[in-house]
């Protein structure tokens, strides 16, 4: 019966299953309960070997749960050893140590390797036509998470050497091949994650948090000329992360807050409005005030007679500020519409047109004759 049987488990269960499996059996097999002792036993061994993850490793490889033994002077022999005595180095670590990240047969693991700068956050503002065309200031207040100063985000200002690899960051096991053979397997120890130091005690600073919160107030400026979809940014202005060597940056993206129900619409550096006129109004000439303009209490719009509908008339400098000075245009969108009085009349010479046109030319060379 296979150590993982013992506990009830199949091959290949993780940690939290054996440990968890292991209360069950033991609780329902211990001999204070009328459990049987040699079953106990087993359960008991069952769980030593799976409970450690190097023993575990071998148990899985070899199907052995004899006890590994530390590595020696960097080989292990056979058993009676090679003729003369002398050890056969074979090293699982020269030979898989770049699978496994490992240097060059040394056994010591590289440390994670952190990304340069972290993501962008962004928010979007949004702003009103004055807003862009005379510039605002708007005060940013919000908290960020900066690592602990005393402990540099680690958690702990005070650190002891791992037992579980001497301080080395470097678990070195035994691992039988098979056949006689055995095998040097290094790897980074399990219990310092390879660090070669465990923690001894929580920061006093942050109490082991390894951030502190920090307010942040920041004066985002909108200078004129600025436009929607512009961005501003406050590098390193997001929280601290262990996954980054610098904090992201705080990103201010602008919105047109009011862009549909404006009189005044944004068209890059100019301004755009439509202009309704009727049908006389286009034959005779238009002027009007118009209010809502951002430079402008208000402004005179003039159209000159014979405009036409579709036509774009444009006013130069009565646009947004540009950002290498002056201002850009308004566009003016001239729609002709003719009044119901407008249509009837349009309606009755229609009629007098045709009537004219269907005249003989008898009639017509009469009607045109002096008297």
């Amino acid at each position: 019966m296979s150590l993982y049987e013992h506990l009830g488990l199949s091959r290949g269960a993780d940690a939290a299953e054996i440990k968890k499996a292991y209360r069950r059996a033991s609780l329902m097999h211990h001999p204070d309960k009328g459990g049987d002792p040699e079953k106990f036993k087993e359960i008991q061994h069952a769980y030593e070997v799976l409970s450690d993850e190097a023993r575990k490793a071998h148990y899985d490889m070899t199907g052995s749960d004899a006890e590994m033994q530390e590595a020696g002077q960097g080989g292990v022999p056979f058993p009676g050893g090679m003729p003369g005595g002398m050890p056969f180095p074979f090293d699982m670590s020269n030979l898989f140590g770049n699978m496994f990240g490992q240097g060059q047969g040394q056994g010591q693991p590289q440390s994670k390797r952190k990304a340069q700068k972290g993501p962008p956050k962004v928010h979007e503002i949004s702003l009103s036509l004055d807003d862009f065309y005379k510039g605002r200031e708007i005060k940013l207040q919000f908290q960020r998470e900066q690592f602990c100063g005393t402990c540099k985000g680690e958690g702990t200002d005070r650190y002891e050497s791992c037992g579980g690899c001497g301080g080395s960051g470097v678990r070195q096991t035994v691992v039988a091949m098979g056949a006689g053979m055995q095998a040097v397997m290094r790897g980074p120890c399990p219990e310092c994650s390879g660090q070669g130091k465990k923690p001894a005690g929580a920061c006093g600073d942050c109490k082991g948090l390894k951030f502190k919160i920090q307010e942040r107030v920041l004066f985002a400026r909108i200078l004129p000329g600025m436009r929607p979809g512009d961005t501003l940014v406050f590098p390193g202005e997001c929280s601290d992360s262990h996954g980054f060597i610098e904090a992201g940056d705080v990103q201010i993206k602008l919105q047109d807050a009011d862009a549909e129900g404006r009189l005044y619409r944004l068209a890059g550096d100019n301004l755009a409005i439509k202009v309704g006129i009727t049908l006389f109004q286009s034959l005779t000439g238009f002027t009007e005030t118009f209010k809502g303009h951002p430079g402008f209490d208000s402004l005179d719009i003039v159209l000159e007679p014979g405009v036409q509908s579709g036509e774009v008339v444009i006013m130069e400098g009565k646009g947004l500020p540009r950002k290498d000075g002056g201002h850009g245009a308004l566009h003016i969108l001239v729609s002709v519409t003719a009044t119901a009085a407008e249509k009837a009349l349009l309606l009755t010479k229609k009629a007098e047109i045709l009537t004219w046109g269907q005249s003989s030319p008898d009639q017509v060379s009469t009607q045109d004759s002096s008297p």
